[in-house]
């Protein structure tokens, strides 16, 4: 999938996307209020890491911060049914503005749909 989406190039431009869609969209705001107090350059560095190798790229997050544990590194937020569904919406739109084959856009949404679902609850 790294390969195919275009490598971290790709991955690179489409976190700094999601990320600004998110802070300046209305819709998303429960999701952006989810990082308030935090740098969000960490967070989209963290992100860019975690997707790299998620694709099967170099496994760049647990390079520099371990096995990603995603339920427990994200305990410390609240993410409920709104936060999910505008983490999605933003991921969607920054896929759509991508040089991703539509075709795989849907594999990768219905891959972040399956995350979200699990990390809903964390502190919800």
């Amino acid at each position: 999938m790294y390969e195919q989406i275009g490598g971290f190039e790709v991955i690179d431009k489409l976190v700094d996307d999601f990320y600004s869609i998110m802070s300046t969209d209305p819709y998303a705001q429960d999701c952006l209020a989810t990082h308030s107090g935090r740098d969000i350059r960490e967070s989209a560095e963290k992100l860019k890491y975690f997707l790299s190798g998620w694709t099967g790229g170099p496994q760049l997050y647990m390079e520099k911060y371990g096995h990603p544990r995603l339920r427990m590194r994200h305990f410390p937020f609240t993410i409920g049914v709104k936060e999910a569904d505008q983490w999605l919406y933003c991921m969607r739109k920054a896929l759509a503005n991508s040089p991703i084959h539509p075709g795989i856009q849907e594999q990768l949404m219905q891959s972040f749909a399956q995350v979200t679902e699990m990390l809903k609850g964390t502190r919800d």
